[in-house]
């Protein structure tokens, strides 16, 4: 049987580059599944991959995870199509431009963090985030909350008995301490809405490990 791969944002970058490195490695062992927010881009994508594994099988799944409704859709659908899930890669993101802070620049030269904020940039670049129609701020949903729904839904084909399922999630070296807070999860009051949502999503995969493991160690339990 086919392993099922499931990667999120797989149209372009490091989602594409994953694709195209899983299908060189077992062109004829997997079932590839590209789960993209546009529809035209995923099918150029899959274009991209045949013509490079003419015997791969490549289908594709829109899904926007920024969009709630979305997420429900697309996993109600993967339920549908198969009935397990071998590989889910959690790849979808987005990143607002930066822009310059003149007013945060002056001030950091007279500061004790003028060296970070050279060589780094923290605290002269900012990023403006919007909200989604779901009411969401706009990088927390797509980069983490819907993911994070994503997977909460596909637990039937995810968790099954006997069968072991892998879940990748794509972080970031600007995954920053600093820019995430308890109590501003969704970074509405921040001016780092990417840094937060991927030290999140970093956080986040920590404890599903732990409930994961919890899980398994119960499991064992009763059948010793």
């Amino acid at each position: 049987m086919k392993k099922v791969v499931l990667v999120t944002g797989a149209n372009s970058g490091i989602g594409l580059a994953l694709c195209e490195r899983l299908l060189s490695h077992d062109t004829e062992g997997l079932l590839l599944c590209l789960a993209c927010r546009n529809v035209q881009r995923a099918q150029a994508a899959r274009a991209a991959l045949l013509a490079s594994h003419p015997a791969a099988q490549v289908d594709l799944l829109q899904m926007d995870t920024s969009s709630v409704s979305s997420v429900l859709r697309a996993a109600q659908e993967v339920k549908v199509r198969y009935n397990r899930l071998d590989y889910l890669y959690l790849n979808a993101g987005i990143m607002p431009n930066p822009e310059f802070d003149a007013k945060a620049f002056f001030r950091g030269l007279f500061s004790s963090k003028v060296i970070t904020m050279f060589a780094t940039g923290d605290g002269i670049l900012t990023q403006k985030d919007g909200v989604t129609p779901d009411g969401l701020q706009q990088v927390f949903a797509t980069n983490l909350f819907g993911h994070f729904l994503l997977i909460r839904e596909l637990e039937p084909v995810l968790c099954q008995e006997g069968r072991t399922s892998q879940l990748v999630w794509t972080s970031s070296s600007n995954a920053n301490r600093s820019a995430f807070s308890l109590e501003d999860i969704q970074h509405r009051r921040g001016t780092q809405p990417y840094s937060s949502s991927k030290y999140a999503t970093d956080l986040l995969s920590l404890s599903l490990n732990q409930i994961i493991f919890i899980c398994l160690r119960e499991r064992m339990r009763q059948v010793h």
